[in-house]
């Protein structure tokens, strides 16, 4: 049995770092050891939204947006127009190779917006009447 679940009734080590922590302790001073984090549900990856969101990420930073992350969603929307900018003034150094990057940048951000975390899940709430 972990020491994070033991029931100590004095001070006990922080699995993490040893600082000795006194036994109410729920969380620890020096490190980031949360009491209980290693008993949450892993996050789980590869849902409906997950794809539908990499699908959105055609049009680079949509996808985010739809997962909640709003501020990294225009930054990939304006990187990529700044990166389409460039391709005229790099391509008279590069002869056009510079055009090959671009599916991979796209590809990485449909990437990034499947796998990051969803920060507006799915809201389950069914509407009851009222009368």
């Amino acid at each position: 049995m972990p020491a994070s679940e033991s029931n100590v009734s004095g001070p006990f080590p922080c699995p993490f770092c040893g600082e000795m922590l006194p036994h109410a302790a729920t969380e620890c001073t020096r490190c980031d050891w949360v009491r209980g984090v290693d008993r949450q549900q892993p996050l789980t990856s590869g849902t409906q939204r997950d794809v539908l969101a990499a699908a959105l990420s055609l049009v680079p930073g949509l996808g985010h947006i739809i997962k909640g992350h709003v501020k990294m969603g225009i930054g990939y929307m304006i990187g990529t127009l700044v990166a389409i900018f460039m391709l005229g003034p790099v391509g008279m150094v590069a002869m056009g190779f510079q055009l090959l990057l671009l599916p991979f940048y796209w590809l990485w951000v449909m990437l990034h917006a499947y796998m990051v975390p969803d920060l507006k899940p799915l809201d389950h709430h069914v509407p009851t009447r009222i009368g």
